[in-house]
């Protein structure tokens, strides 16, 4: 344990107790090791007799505890795609978890802007009217949802404004916004400067949001983001509204822009308790994950990760004794359940190959040792020293189809994908890709493949390509504008396949690599077929997003065999398939998720 003032720091205990301050910094939460109550922390106070066994405590009355959940940018994703390895985020997954880890009245959730759409000029952005219909329905989703949570305080973003309807979209779809560097003259109706929400124990949360400037100009300057309000110099603006903040007990910022940002504050504002930073991530494994808190002065810096794929929790738990409306200075860190068994694991990893070293350092072993032997105590008895009155519980929670489920976010989300399975029927049937032009090929389809290639297909038939539309129809989302695409043929390539019309064209057949192959069944020959398809055929849809184990070599011995490229597999020799990737990353994600 590590005591903090939060006008300064000091440090009490052994050299572990300062490991278990590092440790709560590092680890993510593993989202498998929730208890049977869904807490993955201490949360009562007891003391140990000093001859008792190590697993006995003493209970008395319970802590009182305040969940903070912090969200990253939003970007109008209510799902993950679902085809990675571990899969992150959904709607369903990150309430269940809310709703399992805090109570109603004693919660704050914060979510720093960019919430409602996606960036337009991203990966994910709509091209057309009818995926922005879906972009849409999906912020009527995600603004229903998080309205209805107690203790939500929102930001503004740049892709808040993305929409067709640029800033009318703020009052269409309200949430408790607030944003303290915009002028009068600049700010929406009903984003407020600061929100107090109150926690219960006679305690409150004043919230606000800084939005950088970089990050505004920039939105303005592009067409869609015309609109997006000026802002003012916010480390000026947080002085400002100071004494609004200073009202209640507890003080947290949000920053819709680089971490850079969300540091400055903390080290030059005062009375900040609590920075959570929403910033556009260049590095696609820190927009999954986030980072884990630090702390900078007396303020903690969270950052998680992009689209609820990770959410900062930081718990705050009072012995009952205190008198109400009071929140002491001095908070002591406490490493979460799966951080202190993140930290065992280490350990005996480490233990293990001192086992038969006869060199190793006798002392430097018995260290060791007893660092285990009291992780293994505390882990018996997690219960908060009584003389703690105020404990911090950092966590990084990766949200992922193994924590528990939330009833009314999964019926929201597949009420969502039966709407937009119904509404693009109608909308796309009949419709057709354009045609060849004049002696260009269009797309035959498997079957007058199959026809001279009897045996490629047959090879075919066992890969995953085969099975791609199906996985679509299981899940309700064959057609799903953000999912088709990579799962038919040719999609809306001259001759090719579209939304509805694509039944001869269904799942990732030999022309989506070989390209459309029309003219090559008139008259078959090498010079009017594609051989082999390098990398960069891949890449359209085995990106980092949706293919997370993708390697080209390894992947191309799943398809090529007997029947099909059989000297090129020979000489790709022996090494890694694709399927043992796949398998490999599934192990260590702790299982796959069943589709909804």
């Amino acid at each position: 344990m590590t005591d903090i003032r939060r006008a300064g720091v000091t440090a009490r205990g052994s050299y572990l107790a300062v490991a278990f301050a590092a440790i709560a910094l590092v680890g993510l939460a593993t989202s498998s090791s929730l208890g049977c109550n869904g807490r993955n922390h201490p949360g009562q106070t007891g003391d140990t007799a000093p001859n008792a066994d190590s697993g006995a405590a003493t209970e008395s009355a319970p802590r009182y505890e305040i969940d903070l959940f912090a969200f990253g940018r939003q970007l109008g994703t209510i799902a993950p795609c679902g085809c990675t390895t571990e899969p992150l985020g959904g709607l369903q997954y990150a309430f269940g978890y809310i709703e399992a880890e805090s109570s109603a009245g004693q919660r704050l959730i914060l979510e720093p802007g960019s919430f409602l759409f996606p960036d337009p000029d991203g990966p994910e952005g709509p091209t057309d009217e009818a995926a922005w219909a879906q972009a849409v329905a999906r912020a009527e989703l995600l603004q229903g949802r998080f309205s209805a949570l107690d203790g939500l305080v929102s930001g503004l973003g740049p892709t808040d404004y993305a929409s067709s309807k640029s800033g009318a979209a703020l009052a269409e779809l309200p949430l408790p916004r607030v944003v303290a560097n915009l002028g009068k003259d600049a700010r929406p109706a009903g984003v407020e400067r600061v929100r107090v929400v109150p926690l219960g124990h006679g305690l409150s949360a004043a919230v606000t949001q800084v939005i950088d400037p970089a990050v505004a100009s920039a939105a303005a300057g592009k067409d869609w983001g015309k609109q997006f309000p000026a802002v003012t110099e916010p480390i000026a603006a947080l002085v400002e509204i100071a004494p609004e903040l200073a009202k209640a007990q507890l003080q947290v910022v949000m920053v819709n822009g680089p971490r850079e940002l969300a540091e400055t504050i903390a080290r030059e504002v005062e009375g900040i308790d609590v920075v959570v930073v929403g910033a556009e991530f260049t590095n696609p494994d820190r927009g999954r994950v986030g980072s884990s808190a630090v702390q900078i002065g007396t303020t903690w810096v969270l950052e998680p990760g992009d689209r609820a794929q990770t959410i900062s929790h930081l718990t705050i738990s009072l012995d009952p004794s205190l008198p109400a409306g009071q929140l002491p200075d001095t908070w002591t860190l406490i490493p979460s359940t799966e951080q202190r068994e993140a930290e065992l694991a280490r350990l005996e990893q480490k233990l293990s190959k001192f086992a038969d070293d006869k060199t190793a350092d006798a002392r430097f072993v018995a260290r060791l040792e007893a660092e285990r032997d009291q992780l293994k105590a505390a882990l018996a008895s997690p219960a908060i020293p009584s003389d703690v009155p105020v404990a911090l519980i950092p966590a990084q929670v990766k949200v992922t189809c193994h924590l528990p489920a939330d009833a009314t976010s999964k019926l929201a989300l597949s009420n969502y994908d039966a709407a937009v399975a119904e509404r693009n029927r109608e909308r796309f049937a009949g419709v057709e890709p354009p045609p060849p032009a004049p002696g260009q090929a269009g797309y035959a389809g498997i079957e007058a493949c199959a026809d001279c290639h009897s045996e490629a297909v047959d090879m075919w038939k066992t890969t995953v390509h085969a099975r791609a539309y199906e996985t679509l129809v299981t899940a309700n989302k064959q057609f799903d504008l953000s999912c088709v695409n990579c799962h038919v043929t040719g999609f809306r390539a001259p001759g090719g396949s579209e939304v509805v019309e694509n039944q001869h064209l269904q799942s990732v057949q030999c022309e989506q690599c070989h390209g459309p192959g029309s003219l090559h069944v008139e008259d078959p020959s090498t010079d009017n077929i594609q051989l082999s398809a390098p990398v960069s055929v891949c890449l359209t849809c085995h990106t980092p997003e949706h293919s997370d184990t993708f390697d080209y070599e390894p992947y191309l011995r799943d398809v090529l065999g007997a029947g099909h490229g059989a000297e090129a597999r020979a000489k790709l020799g022996d090494g890694p398939t694709g399927r043992e990737l796949r398998a490999a990353a599934l192990e260590k994600a702790g299982g796959g998720c069943k589709k909804m």
